[in-house]
């Protein structure tokens, strides 16, 4: 007697266990899982499932989603996994045209904005889809690539109204009592300009603008004019929030020593971290995670880094192992070992790394509600 033939067995999965199940992978996969089905690809392709995926992402760990992107002179954009080079990750680049050329703005949940010569793009590095806007008859694009002590620009979210929007400070900001701000808004793909409240006679940005809690944020330190001679005040922390779209100093910075200049403001994991200058031997960090007045700030790290040659040398990351990802010189990445004091040299390219930013790996489009 002939054996028989065991029939298939077709499991059957409720609709909404593939989505729980969907939810939980990282959205470099999910880009992947498109390819599966017309089915999986129309769900992961849908916005409110990408909300649904930021939203889990958010209550979880945010570090293994978190990637490095940097600008450079010459090369394209390209982005690194810094958990990865411990393991010898690899420095991926973004070969798109109409990103050349580009310097970042900041990010926000996954989305980055870029600024050319001529117009803004919001980019996903994840997913690759970018959507180019025009600048306005007030907003000067090329002076964004010109440093400047006074120069504010920032991307960020504004949870009350669900949209994306640019804050750019235009024209000079000393000894005014309103500065001049164009928004732009994704969601209306249009600018327009405000007039906000400003205190500060005249102050020096020492670091790029960061994202965090819904408000655009940077060290500063504030000159009296009126002194003779003028005399440097404290750091502060300023920060513009997108809802109330006004300036407010609710952040405190840490106490540190008289001999302390702190540099730059940078993003870990759901965190804001705050690190002093890159001309003392010794790098301090400290970190919080709270936001207003009394927000505590607590010593992150603190390392003697013993090299010969006084580099510029900015902390971008810091591994689950407790190793320091730097830029060094604006050139190349240093993973350093605090524990031994030794360090593993990661070369970027004959290439000037102008700009850098910590961004999240989601499926959030860059488009419009209304553009798809």
């Amino acid at each position: 007697m002939a054996e028989s033939i065991p029939k298939k067995i077709v499991v059957y999965i409720p609709e909404e266990i593939v989505v729980e199940i969907l939810l939980r992978l990282p959205a470099k996969w999910l880009v992947r899982c498109k390819c599966v089905c017309k089915q999986w690809r129309s769900l992961i392709s849908d916005r409110a499932f990408a909300k649904r995926h930021l939203q889990k992402l958010k209550e979880g760990d945010l570090i293994p989603s978190q990637r490095i992107i940097m600008d450079g002179s010459i090369k394209p954009l390209k982005t690194v996994d810094y958990e990865a080079l411990d393991g010898g990750g690899m420095v991926v680049p973004h070969g798109i045209e109409p990103l050349r050329k580009s310097r970042i703005v900041g990010s926000c949940n996954g989305l980055v904005c870029l600024i050319r010569p001529s117009n803004f793009v919001i980019y996903n590095p994840t997913t690759r889809e970018f959507i180019e806007f025009s600048g306005s008859h007030f907003v000067d694009e090329a002076a964004l690539f010109r440093a400047s002590y006074e120069t504010f620009y920032g991307f960020g979210y504004d949870s009350q109204s669900d949209d994306y929007k640019i804050a750019v400070v235009v024209g000079d900001v000393v000894g005014v009592e309103n500065c001049k701000v164009a928004i732009f808004s994704l969601k209306s793909s249009c600018w327009r300009m405000i007039e906000v409240p400003f205190q500060e006679e005249y102050i020096e940005c020492v670091c790029p603008v960061v994202y965090w809690k819904g408000a655009l944020h940077w060290l500063f330190y504030a000159w009296n004019k009126k002194a003779k001679p003028k005399i440097k005040g404290k750091p502060k922390i300023m920060s513009f929030d997108l809802s109330e779209e006004r300036f407010h100093q609710v952040l405190p910075v840490p106490q540190v020593g008289l001999d302390t200049l702190l540099l730059g403001l940078g993003i870990h994991g759901a965190n804001l971290f705050i690190y002093n200058t890159a001309q003392n031997p010794r790098i301090e960090a400290w970190i919080t995670d709270e936001y207003g007045i009394g927000a505590p700030w607590n010593r992150w790290f603190s390392v003697d880094v013993i090299w010969n040659e006084r580099l510029e040398r900015i902390p971008l990351a810091y591994t689950r192992s407790g190793k320091i990802v730097y830029l060094m010189d604006r050139n190349r990445m240093i993973l350093f070992n605090p524990e031994d004091n030794t360090c593993r040299d990661h070369p970027l390219g004959a290439d000037y790394i102008r700009g850098c930013a910590v961004y999240l790996e989601t499926l959030v489009s860059p488009y419009p509600d209304d553009s798809v």
